[in-house]
């Protein structure tokens, strides 16, 4: 059992690397393409390639009758609002104010999973999750109370937290649904739902002229697609079927971590005592939450099997 988890918190660390270098490449596309059609074209690309791979490996990949309601919720909460509230939320606030505003993800989904999936959260789960989100907070405001304290929360800081609610809902769906149903094959037909719903909101918007892309603009989308997409929410599934939806929450505040390491290497920016302090702290929240020694992560674990 502990193999397994271990393994399922490797996948949800990989696709937290993922997707923190995503708000860069999101930031270079919305300069060619709009929210809309990111999303659309980006999840038109996912789908396509899992429904083929789940075709290969299992010819029966028709979801049952009774999860089509849910996998169509995945796909309008994690899929067509989550991109779209997200990627237009850039437009209208700073990349540092969508980190920030990501760090409410595992409060809400671990007040959501004990409403409605009663997992019972421990006190030290509840300290990881704390140390884990005042790191993130120290983070990205370099450690300044006055940061904190003039946060003002503009229309696109709105979109940023509706965009993490949705997140936190439709990882409650999936752990719902991979009971029965594969991570593969949950990713794919979520995607297709959201691709349908985008397709229409499109077609609503008026925004399916023809899309003028530059080479770049297609790295950045191959990149949403095959990164973001493809392998990143596959694994963050996987993830989700095996730890449940809280404790896989936490791994969401290493993004801000991969950011910021990505500006130095990247963009020259200087690494200082504020950055390590605040990486620390992340790296002890998730410790604390997911630690195979603990007693009581494995007994919490041993519910889940």
């Amino acid at each position: 059992m502990e193999n397994i988890c271990n393994t399922s918190y490797l996948l949800l660390v990989l696709a937290a690397i993922i997707w923190g270098a995503q708000p860069v490449v999101v930031k270079s596309l919305l300069k060619e393409i709009s929210p809309i059609i990111i999303t659309l074209i980006r999840y038109i690309g996912v789908s396509a390639v899992l429904l083929i791979v789940l075709f290969m490996k299992d010819k029966r990949i028709l979801p049952p009758t009774r999860w089509i309601f849910t996998l169509f919720l995945m796909g309008a909460t994690g899929i067509a609002l989550n991109n779209t509230l997200q990627f237009a939320g850039l437009q209208y606030s700073t990349a540092i104010n969508c980190t920030l505003v990501s760090a409410t993800t595992p409060v809400l989904t671990a007040i959501l999973a004990s409403v409605f999936l009663k997992e019972q959260l421990h006190a030290v789960q509840w300290g990881g999750i704390v140390i884990s989100v005042t790191g993130v907070i120290f983070l990205v405001t370099h450690g300044s109370l006055e940061a904190i304290s003039n946060f003002s929360f503009n229309y696109g800081d709105i979109l940023f937290f509706c965009s993490q609610a949705c997140w936190a809902v439709y990882s409650l769906l999936g752990r719902k649904i991979m009971t029965e149903f594969s991570p593969l094959a949950v990713t794919a037909w979520a995607g297709v739902a959201g691709t349908v719903l985008m397709g229409i909101v499109a077609l609503w918007d008026g925004t399916t002229a023809a899309v003028n892309i530059t080479a770049t603009g297609i790295v950045s989308m191959s990149y949403l697609i095959f990164g973001g997409g493809v392998l990143a929410m596959t694994w963050w599934n996987c993830g989700v079927k095996e730890v449940g939806p809280s404790r896989a929450a936490i791994f969401t505040n290493i993004m801000p971590l991969v950011g910021m390491l990505l500006a130095v290497i990247f963009l020259g920016e200087q690494l200082s005592w504020r950055e390590i302090i605040g990486g620390l702290w992340i790296v002890t929240g998730v410790y604390l939450t997911t630690h195979p020694q603990l007693s009581w992560r494995r007994k919490l674990a041993d519910s889940y099997s």
